[in-house]
């Protein structure tokens, strides 16, 4: 969904982004198939920017870092955001940025991409390691089968194989 910022009047507005399919790119094997996700914006003018503050609610199906297994996972955040619209001209050299540049976000032909933001915010709010379950118990060293399905047979070894060499001292 694209805003125009030139529609956006004085005192502001309210939008409620439906939920939609996100491309989210590639996923290098973390999550399969398409993200869903919803917002509630509230879009407010700041001297030569907006103020983009709000909810959204987001799924995908992520793969299980220890058992392998896919899963259904909801984030949930609230976000706020500040946005200049970039000025037309010639592109500078490069430069490093001032830590006020850090937290601004220039909109590209005077709109708000609505996909791009909820894209960046549901990718933000990924878990570093994502879990089907807290008790996941993963997969056997040995065979490869899910312990969470049952015990596999295999007979693990709980001995450091580092210390074999002190092994042979007693």
């Amino acid at each position: 969904m694209l805003i125009e910022v030139s529609r956006i009047p004085p005192e502001g507005l309210e939008v409620a982004v439906p939920e939609e399919p996100l491309d989210l790119g590639d996923s290098a094997g973390l999550w399969e198939g398409p993200a869903t996700a919803r917002a509630d914006l509230r879009i407010d003018r700041s001297g030569r920017g907006l103020v983009i503050g709000g909810t959204f609610v987001g799924g995908l199906t992520l793969v299980c870092s220890r058992c392998l297994e896919p899963f259904r996972y909801q984030a949930q955040d609230r976000f706020d955001l500040y946005c200049e619209v970039a000025l037309p001209g010639p592109v500078e050299d490069e430069r490093a940025l001032s830590p006020d540049e850090l937290d601004v976000t220039y909109l590209e032909d005077g709109r708000i991409n609505t996909d791009q933001l909820l894209r960046e915010n549901l990718l933000l709010n990924l878990p570093v390691q994502p879990l089907c379950r807290a008790d996941c118990r993963g997969l056997c060293p040995q065979c490869g089968a899910n312990l969470n399905q049952g015990a596999c047979g295999c007979e693990i070894s709980r001995t450091d194989p580092r210390l074999q060499a002190l092994r042979k001292l007693l």
